[in-house]
């Protein structure tokens, strides 16, 4: 090899080096972003009246509370609701464990 070509060759392999260095430097950034979108979520066993509130957990996906919450508390007996606070609609969002949506 001449001397052109290992410079042609040493400036690929630094290029290839610094494009990697800088997508890597972004990944940890997006998966942080989906964890920040965690919501509060109360638990009630069977349906949300008449003070069947189990407890409080933190869900990544609303839809998922009712799951969560089957999965955190034996006294749910897979019977939980749960329920996020929805600002916009000016109350909170049930899912049951099918993860079907309905006003509180």
């Amino acid at each position: 090899m001449d001397g052109s070509t290992k410079k042609i060759g040493g400036t690929v392999r630094a290029s290839v080096f610094f494009i990697t260095l800088i997508i890597t430097a972004f990944i940890p950034v997006n998966a942080a972003q989906t964890y920040s979108e965690a919501v509060s979520a109360s638990c009630y066993k069977w349906d949300t009246e008449g003070g069947n509130r189990i407890g409080d957990l933190t869900v990544i996906v609303p839809n998922d509370a009712a799951k969560v919450c089957n999965s955190m508390y034996s006294a749910c007996e897979g019977k939980c609701v749960g329920c996020v606070s929805e600002f916009d609609l000016g109350g909170d969002i049930c899912y049951d464990s099918a993860g079907k949506k309905f006003l509180k």
